[in-house]
């Protein structure tokens, strides 16, 4: 996502517009209004954006009164055989929380003609396992549907979520406007720990499941996830709190120094 949307989309996760500002600040973003209607809320709910006007006619965010454990948000994790630019994704695990509770799951894996031997050994996925697999077009438009406008959250979130709205673009179906949590950020400023890798917070907090598949890394960081929301303060309540807190509150990292005593 380019910056210039980033910053209009946390503005309206933290103020509200009257509609003619609105208009007027979305109209100089390039990439949404060559994309979609800036007029038509139901086009940016679409792009996964969910849009209210309030009792004074003004244009904010949803999750700004939508209290966190009211929100569905989803999990997710994807294994790649390459970077961005000439990579692709060749599984995505997903699953859906609502107030802690596991509401629905994706999974699937996707057709791709070659892997690398190094991201075999690292995923165990092998081009075998590839073979009568879905389409990348038809697996992401699945996924879309599944995401709808939950809130997107991963470990190392900026990684799946651009890597996914990426392919989305180049699949015709449009860029990810939802908003999201980093499982890594939220944990910083929750959990005590010198390292914030998923492995190290697995170990730490006592999940036991195979790593660097899909779903079970979602699954893993759908746990971590769960973990943070019991220990954020009393004054998180809405969902554009937690984001906020996920990345301005005080870190709780500890230094190498506490682990060598």
């Amino acid at each position: 996502m380019e910056q210039k949307l980033e910053n209009f989309i946390n503005l309206l996760g933290k103020s509200s517009l009257n509609h003619y500002d609105f208009l007027q600040k979305a109209n100089d973003i390039d990439s949404i209004k060559e994309l979609i209607n800036i007029k038509n809320f139901d086009d940016w709910h679409i792009l996964g954006l969910d849009l209210i006007r309030t009792e004074t006619k003004k244009v904010t965010l949803k999750t700004r009164y939508t209290d966190f454990k009211d929100q569905v948000f989803c999990v997710v994790d994807i294994e790649t055989n390459g970077g961005i630019k000439a990579g692709q994704i060749i599984e995505i695990g997903a699953l859906k929380l609502l107030d802690g509770k596991e509401i629905d799951r994706f999974e699937s894996f996707i057709y791709a003609p070659d892997i690398p031997e190094n991201i075999s050994e690292l995923t165990g996925i092998y081009p075998t396992d590839l073979i009568g697999a879905p389409s990348l077009a038809s697996v992401l438009e699945k996924f879309k549907l599944f995401l709808g406008d939950s809130v997107f959250v991963a470990h190392n979130v900026k990684f799946d979520y651009d890597f996914i709205s990426v392919s989305l673009e180049k699949q015709g179906f449009g860029m990810l406007l939802n908003r999201r949590i980093c499982t890594i950020d939220l944990a910083r400023r929750t959990i005590p720990s010198q390292k914030y890798g998923l492995g190290t917070l697995k170990e730490l907090l006592g999940i036991n499941n195979a790593h660097h598949r899909a779903l079970n890394d979602a699954i893993a960081a759908s746990e971590i996830f769960k973990e943070c929301i019991k220990r954020v303060p009393w004054s998180v309540q809405s969902v554009e709190d937690l984001i906020v807190f996920s990345k301005t509150a005080k870190s709780l990292k500890l230094p190498n120094t506490i682990i060598n005593q």
